[in-house]
């Protein structure tokens, strides 16, 4: 009775094995069907550790003596101030210049109120003015006071104030501009946008409650400088999140360019594709492929797979639509199926089915390799074989046969049939 309880125990305990890697092989199988792609290195959680009191202070010192560094050394210019444009403000250092028979230059100081106080005249009021009418005010005002001279009021030094940077930055909080620094300048100060940062719509908004719109795209692109106007003291620069509520369109093919982007209205291809920075100088503008959904395919003059490039007059009138898929010419081979490391593999000319099969883990005695089928993405066609020239974004599938199966089950009933005799040679069944 023992004998037959200890024989039940040992056949439940090989069943349960048998089944359980039975699984573990399911479960293998089907992530070899799925597509993967290599993972980044992920180094985020190394740079951020726990700041103690003595570093927030230490840090705190550093900024202050970065801060009085800069502002003895004062904002290099683009050029010279333009005086109909610069907003005079508190902290503006100007100079009263006084020629004739006593020749006299008081340096003034806008005070935190706004006010400049001038000799003989008494305080004006010029927070927020243009330079060229607070100039035309001082000298109107101070000329009965110097009738036998030549007065001029020249800007000297240039004030700097707080601007607030918030929203989908990367370091969001109070930064030190001056009047001649632009939106693109706090942006880098706070690390630049976050990818889930719309760049074409970023708000400056001003004290007074006037809201200006900025495309910080547009300056990357062709560096207008109207889209990233001057900032004042008290400005704060929002730059909001992407709204997939609204136009976009899903990018394919290029692994660092892939994703899903926020589009304006009658954006063209080319245009979008720059201010992505999806072009390169290896990019076959021939290859990209723009797949659009019948029933949003608005302009039925082109077909829904449509590869906009191959027709020069095309190139700048091909307006994307929402829900557009850009399908981009990539660099990788992607392997699937029967292998050790599926994934993305850097493209290399002329290299066949067999050779991405090898890099990925494949084995020729398996057999697997002999049924290699190569899926060409840019005809939509499958070719079988190993010797199947393999190009830019095809993926490469090397199918489980029943030889691998039966195999794995041979060897699991091998392995319990090894362990039955051992049982018995010891005695367990006698």
């Amino acid at each position: 009775m023992q004998k037959q309880t200890l024989f039940t125990v040992l056949l439940l305990f090989f069943l349960s094995v048998s089944i359980s890697r039975g699984q573990i092989l399911s479960e293998e199988e089907e992530k070899r069907q799925t597509p993967q792609t290599p993972q980044l290195l992920d180094i985020s959680n190394l740079s951020k550790q726990e700041m103690t009191r003595e570093d927030w202070e230490q840090w705190k010192k550093q900024k202050i003596v970065e801060l009085r560094e800069r502002v003895a050394k004062g904002e290099a210019l683009e050029g010279a101030v333009n005086p109909e444009s610069y907003l005079v403000g508190p902290g503006d250092i100007f100079s009263f210049n006084i020629w004739g028979a006593m020749e006299m230059r008081i340096p003034l100081v806008v005070t935190p109120e706004g006010k400049l106080p001038i000799p003989s005249v008494g305080e004006i009021d010029v927070n927020g003015i243009p330079l060229t009418d607070v100039q035309k005010q001082v000298l109107e005002k101070a000329a009965p006071f110097y009738e036998n001279s030549k007065i001029t009021l020249n800007l000297e030094s240039l004030r700097f104030f707080r601007v607030h940077v918030v929203g989908e930055v990367n370091y969001p909080g109070t930064y030190i501009a001056q009047a001649v620094s632009r939106v693109s300048d706090l942006l880098i100060e706070a690390g630049d946008l976050t990818d889930r940062g719309w760049s074409r719509a970023i708000e400056l908004r001003h004290i007074n409650g006037k809201v200006d719109t900025c495309d910080i795209a547009a300056f990357k692109q062709t560096g207008d400088l109207q889209s990233v106007p001057f900032v004042n003291g008290g400005d704060v620069v929002f730059v909001p999140s992407i709204d997939f509520n609204r136009d976009w369109v899903q990018v394919e093919g290029d692994i660092k360019a892939g994703g899903r982007y926020q589009i304006q209205a009658n954006e063209n291809l080319y245009a979008f594709l720059q201010r992505i920075r999806a072009l390169n100088s290896s990019t076959n503008l021939s290859d990209i492929m723009v797949m659009r959904d019948e029933s949003q395919n608005k302009d039925k003059k082109h077909p829904p797979w449509i590869f906009p490039f191959q027709q020069s007059s095309l190139e700048n009138k091909f307006h994307l639509q929402r829900g557009d898929r850009v399908v981009l010419p990539s660099q990788y081979v992607y392997v699937k199926g029967a292998v050790r490391n599926p994934g993305a593999y850097p493209y290399t000319v002329n290299l066949k089915a067999k050779d991405y099969a090898g890099m990925a883990g494949g084995d020729y005695q398996s057999g697997t390799i002999q049924g290699a089928k190569v899926l060409h993405v840019r005809t939509g066609k499958t070719e079988k074989g190993p010797d199947a020239i393999v190009e830019p974004g095809d993926v490469v599938d090397l199918p489980q046969n029943w030889g691998n199966r039966l195999r794995n089950y041979l060897t699991i009933i091998s392995t319990i049939t090894s362990m039955v005799l051992a049982a018995k040679a010891v005695g367990a069944f006698d």
